[in-house]
């Protein structure tokens, strides 16, 4: 069965814009503390250069205080929390109006804590330490670019990544005389993770869409039929050349009246053109390969034997027609996807999707291989790339 990436939506079809869990941004700069991660101003760069500029680099969330700030009126806070001081990780947890103050017996269980109060509908966030790689590369206005000493610093952040994890980010800096001195708008960058397998269970069975192609050379005489047939006809009068700018086209063609067009890797052709032959080999003859799409034609009910009546009248007039079926099915993906070991979280109902493929479906099945390709911030699951059927 051929595979196809597609772009899927959550609980809706046709959107291509998914769940996304935000990293976290601080918007203003905050200052270093006593620690500095590359050492003084005068330690390897002696740049006299002071401004605020953007940076990429990595940054080390280096140990979290044992606490959360948890918010949220909707959500299922105190329950949580009772049930996180009877399984030992939560020694206390205190109201201070709107907001619950949750002491942990470890940083180390910050993320998870956080994750089971996430999952009731409240937010988080925790103080987390951090620190800059030893060097960072810091863009200002103007061109301005200075290698700048690292910085150890602390933020309240959502609390989403592991102690001791390292990430790359994009953050506003504060560099005075080559040493970071300050830094915010801290963005991590997802983490791509591809090729995730799954055995995703149906909410839907596969439903076909047949289609009928026609050949290049027969896409003029089969239009009529198409349109008499009540199917939608995309004639194709282009031609697919790979590796080929615009300027080598317009000379590869010049003199051609039946061409209307080019573009780099594409020569648009009158309609009436269908001598794909002759064209074929005089592209060859100059070093270039066609291709000649296929015109489709497609049915509102989608069903073969519409498909089938009319390749039977193309052929009948000595016209080639292919039939191919393409199918679409609502799957849902579990609520944690495993890679090499890992786990990725996503949200507790799991995620509801629909699929592509095509070929002929599969009839009474109950669950479907795919493999899925993911974006994380830490373990959570922040964007579904794309799936494709195995």
């Amino acid at each position: 069965m051929d595979k196809k990436t597609l772009y899927i939506a959550i609980f809706a079809v046709g959107i291509v814009a998914l769940f996304i869990i935000e990293p976290f941004a601080i918007g203003i700069i905050q200052s270093a503390g006593n620690g500095n991660a590359g050492g003084s101003a005068s330690g390897g760069n002696s740049s006299s250069v002071s401004f605020t500029g953007t940076a990429v680099a990595n940054i080390t969330i280096v140990r979290y205080e044992p606490y959360l700030i948890v918010t949220g009126n909707n959500s299922d806070a105190g329950a949580v929390s009772e049930r996180l001081i009877a399984a030992g990780k939560v020694t206390y947890a205190s109201w201070n109006g709107d907001t619950l103050i949750v002491s942990l017996k470890s940083s180390k269980d910050v993320p998870s804590a956080a994750a089971e109060f996430e999952a009731g509908n409240a937010s988080v966030v925790a103080t987390a330490y951090l620190s800059t790689s030893p060097k960072v590369m810091v863009a200002g206005t103007a061109g301005t670019r200075v290698e700048a000493d690292g910085i150890s610093i602390s933020m309240q952040i959502r609390p989403i990544y592991e102690e001791g994890s390292t990430h790359e980010a994009q953050f506003a800096a504060r560099v005075d005389a080559g040493q970071m001195t300050g830094m915010g708008s801290v963005s991590i960058m997802p983490l791509a993770v591809r090729g995730i397998p799954v055995e995703a269970e149906l909410s839907s069975q596969p439903s076909a869409t047949y289609t009928v192609r026609v050949a290049f050379k027969d896409r003029v005489a089969a239009r009529p039929l198409a349109l008499a047939a009540n199917a939608t006809y995309k004639e194709r009068s282009f031609v697919y050349v790979e590796n080929a700018s615009k300027e080598a086209l317009d000379i590869a063609v010049a003199g051609k009246s039946y061409v209307t067009g080019t573009q780099p890797g594409v020569i648009s052709v009158d309609n009436s053109f269908v001598d794909s032959e002759a064209l074929g080999l005089d592209l060859f003859q100059k070093g270039y390969a066609a291709v000649f799409p296929q015109s489709i034609a497609t049915f509102a009910d989608g069903s073969n034997a519409s498909a089938q009546a009319l390749a039977g009248g193309l052929k009948a007039q000595n016209m080639s027609a292919e039939i191919t079926s393409d199918w679409t099915a609502r799957i849902m993906l579990p609520p944690v996807l495993v890679k090499d070991g890992k786990q990725y979280a996503g949200p507790a109902e799991g995620i509801e999707l629909l699929i592509e493929g095509t070929g002929t479906p599969k009839e009474n099945v109950t669950s479907m291989n795919v493999s899925v390709d993911i974006e994380v911030a830490g373990s959570r699951i922040t964007r579904v790339t794309a799936v494709n059927p195995v």
